[in-house]
């Protein structure tokens, strides 16, 4: 579904879990979050993705870059098959790395078939982004950790769309769990805090749920959770 000029949204359908997948098509042309190849009703979540973009003229081919928000495997698992489709290079935050190799480990064990490697090209830091001496997409997209949910999770703040493409640090009135592996209900606090003060969002679009259009809209999104679970 195309919501701008540059940015397309796919809300995940399906009756079991899997995340919301976006592209960005600026200068190169970015997929966050490409979700799971099989989720655990066997719905073929990627298959379902794939005929979304190309109903949007968009191919798995067109791909430039994979971006993750964070290692869990509902937005990261397919996105060493997508690598091999696409040739695009595959981004996320080092302090998630722990949570690749154990997917790995766990499809290696329960699975006839082989995962396609998810070890990354480069490491996602704070800031604009950069790979590799690449600096193009610097003034389009920019990087920010926002722990809580898993160690290494982050958000893409895209200034030109004033879109935050949030992951699972906050959702439409609510925020993701912080009970798992690595998460922390104090720091995920502390990231929705640092979040809330970037000026002028008009589209988050979160991991899971719908998205939230308008600038009112996502500050009262913002004060809702802040003063439901932080207060």
């Amino acid at each position: 579904m195309k919501l701008t000029e540059k940015l397309y949204w796919y809300p995940w359908q399906g009756r079991a879990n899997n995340c919301n997948s976006c592209i960005y098509r600026g200068s190169k042309t970015i997929l966050f979050d490409p979700g799971h190849i099989y989720n655990e009703l066997n719905e073929s979540c990627l298959e379902i993705l794939n005929r979304n973009m190309i109903d949007d003229g968009i191919t798995l081919a067109d791909i430039d870059l994979v971006l993750c928000t964070h290692g869990h495997p509902d937005h990261v698992e397919s996105a060493g098959l997508v690598r091999e489709k696409s040739g695009a290079p595959f981004g996320i935050h080092k302090d998630d790395q722990f949570i690749l190799e154990a997917i790995s480990q766990h499809y290696a064990s329960n699975s006839a078939k082989e995962l396609a490697s998810l070890k990354p090209d480069f490491y996602l830091e704070e800031g604009d982004l950069v790979y590799n001496s690449d600096k193009s997409l610097s003034s389009e997209v920019k990087v920010i950790t926002s722990p809580g949910h898993s160690p290494g999770c982050v958000c893409f703040y895209l200034p030109e769309e004033k879109t935050l493409v949030s992951g699972d640090t906050i959702f439409q009135n609510s925020i993701g769990r912080a009970d798992l592996p690595g998460g922390d209900i104090n720091t995920l606090g502390a990231s929705v805090e640092k979040l809330s003060n970037i000026e002028g969002i008009e589209l988050l679009l979160p991991g899971h749920m719908g998205y939230v259009k308008g600038e009112a809209a996502v500050k009262h999104n913002f004060d809702q959770i802040k003063r439901y679970f932080f207060a």
